[in-house]
């Protein structure tokens, strides 16, 4: 294998670790996103059953949290855009955040298969270059 070759590997290995990690962080970022989206449709839940008053800790910031009193709610405000709130039903809400947790596993899925791509042509470029040794 030739001086150029072998430059033009370590090129496309340096190019693909920094893709490989750029996924690796999406992926993260998205499968906290499906946590939080699991949270909201568990808090969801546990509001609509309430049959009266029940006061809880609502965060405000990191580790800072006030005592607010929740009701059974009807509507829910969900943001649809960045600053645009659109009034849905329980039920709307629920249907809504069960789309966007199926999107996000979607990406994941999605990344992950390309992470997964990109990892096996590595190890290719890393057989290649200690073949030449």
């Amino acid at each position: 294998m030739s001086q150029i070759s072998r430059e033009r590997l370590a090129e496309e290995y340096g190019y693909l670790a920094q893709i490989a990690e750029e996924l690796e962080k999406e992926i993260t970022l998205a499968q906290s996103l499906v946590a939080e989206v699991e949270a909201a449709i568990s808090a969801l839940k546990n509001i609509n059953s309430l049959e009266d008053s029940k006061e809880i800790l609502v965060p405000v910031s990191s580790g800072v949290y006030i005592r607010a009193n929740v009701k059974k709610q009807e509507k829910f405000l969900v943001a649809i855009a960045r600053d645009i709130l659109v009034e849905k039903t329980f039920e709307e809400t629920l249907d809504f955040l069960s789309k966007r947790k199926e999107e996000l596993n979607q990406l994941i899925q999605k990344r992950v298969d390309d992470l997964n791509k990109i990892v096996s042509r590595i190890r290719e470029i890393e057989g290649m270059i200690k073949a030449t040794k």
